[in-house]
């Protein structure tokens, strides 16, 4: 198996510095705290990069087994025993009863799985530069490529379960859909029942009515024309009368007043006729509305009960939606599992089927017992500043990914100083980066040499 060391510090371009360079450029970092250091370690930390044929990522595992992953997955409702409920059940209303009893949307639980090894931050763009070696010493290997490949079965597996999960849940909603289509279509056909029922009973009643009008409106137009004949000579002569006054009073011959008197008459005359026509309408009229009340009684009582059906109707066909979107909910919360265990397969510049990466971190102990750990770094380049004067050292570098190597737990025993011995390749970097403009030297004569 091939192993690779990436670079300690890169430049501006991603291309990695020599190796002295990347040497004092990481121990600058530490010198910047002004702080004597008496011991300083290159580590190695090796990670095992395993291609997924499926995806074309890699699993990451640190070999030293002091990262893993922990996967929380979702333990699903018993939908199947839910749905089964359903066979119980014959009417809407003990339907409804029954869905709003059942918890869609709580899980039955959560189970934790330990993926030992796995890396689970994406720490790809710390791998991405391969370099010539720096003299690390590599943290001790407790994870085999055997124990390695038994993580990826797991990781694989949890991939099958909840991808099964998915599948089962659309499943769950489309029988679902089914079986709440049954008992809303059932509501639905009481609907049609009882509209029919009383648009039958209410066309019974208007065509009862029509064939009563046929029967009295014949009846009733030559008791009121006989009225208005038994009329016709009072109300002939009572107009002529009032003819020749009105000319009487033109002329001054008589007073309005007896136009008025006349008029009166004439009023009383017609308020008597219209009278009597309404009391020769009466009986039929009272026919009419016996029909007429009971056909508006019909349509209050249709539309009565067809507002109680539609309020069930309106009431199932929410709480489905409610069903469905808790159900959607969930749906959504495996398919959010399946990308979260997909995602630990990460995209990496190597082709290699399995091979192995030495990540480079510099560890350094102060005389006050502190500890430093340098990760990645980028060099910035040169000193920009007058004469190399007026520069923070911090702006030499930028840590790169820091909060992703925040998990790296290195030891703080054990460790041998394979630095101290490297005082000529440390030279050649001082020279270096004195001649960019970084004023350094005596920093590390007075807290390092």
């Amino acid at each position: 198996m091939k192993t690779v060391q990436v670079a300690l510090v890169v430049d501006t371009s991603g291309s990695p510095l020599s190796p002295e360079k990347q040497l004092v450029v990481a121990l600058s970092k530490v010198l910047s705290k002004r702080t004597r250091v008496n011991s300083v370690t290159l580590l190695g930390w090796p990670i095992l990069l395993l291609r997924m044929e499926d995806s074309g990522g890699y699993l990451l595992i640190d070999e030293t087994g002091k990262l893993d992953t922990t996967f929380n997955r979702t333990v699903l409702g018993d939908y199947e025993h839910y749905l089964d409920s359903f066979s119980k059940v014959a009417t809407p209303d003990e339907f409804l009863n029954l869905v709003r009893k059942i918890p869609w949307a709580e899980p039955r639980g959560k189970e934790s799985v330990r993926l030992k090894g796995v890396i689970g931050d994406d720490i790809t763009t710390l791998l991405k530069n391969p370099s010539m070696s720096l003299p690390v010493q590599i943290l001790e290997r407790k994870i085999t490529e055997e124990m390695a490949s038994l993580e990826v079965e797991e990781w694989k597996r949890l991939q099958d379960v909840v991808n099964s999960e998915l599948i089962k849940v659309d499943e769950y909603i489309k029988s679902f859909i089914a079986i709440s289509d049954t008992f809303i279509g059932k509501i639905a056909e009481e609907r049609q029942r009882i509209e029919s029922l009383y648009d039958q009973e209410i066309d019974k009643t208007r065509g009862e009515l029509e064939q009563l009008l046929k029967q009295r409106k014949p009846v009733a137009y030559e008791e009121v024309k006989k009225k208005v004949l038994e009329f016709a000579p009072k109300l002939s002569e009572i107009y002529g009368v009032i003819a020749k006054t009105r000319l009487d009073a033109e002329s001054g011959s008589v007073s309005q007043r007896q136009v008025s008197s006349l008029e009166s008459a004439k009023d009383k005359l017609m308020k008597d006729l219209e009278a009597q026509i309404n009391q020769a309408l009466e009986p039929y009229r009272g026919e009419i509305r016996v029909y007429k009340e009971k056909i508006d009684s019909l349509v209050a009582k249709k539309n009565q009960e067809l507002a109680q059906v539609d309020s069930k109707l309106e009431a199932s066909r929410k709480i489905v939606n409610e069903v469905k979107s808790a159900l959607e909910s969930v749906k959504e919360l495996k398919r959010r599992e399946l990308n979260e265990l997909a995602s630990l397969a990460r995209r990496t510049i190597y082709i290699d089927e399995k091979l192995e990466v030495i990540l480079p971190l510099l560890v350094a102990k102060d005389d006050y017992g502190f500890t430093q750990v340098v990760s990645p770094l980028m060099y910035r380049g040169r000193n920009r500043s007058l004469l190399g004067f007026g520069s923070k050292l911090e702006n030499m570098y930028t840590v790169i990914d820091e909060e992703k190597i925040a998990s790296f737990s290195v030891p703080s025993v054990g460790l041998q100083d394979n630095v101290r011995g490297l005082r000529q390749d440390i030279e050649k970097g001082i020279a270096w980066l004195e001649e960019e403009g970084w004023r350094i030297r005596k920093l590390f004569e007075d807290f390092y040499f």
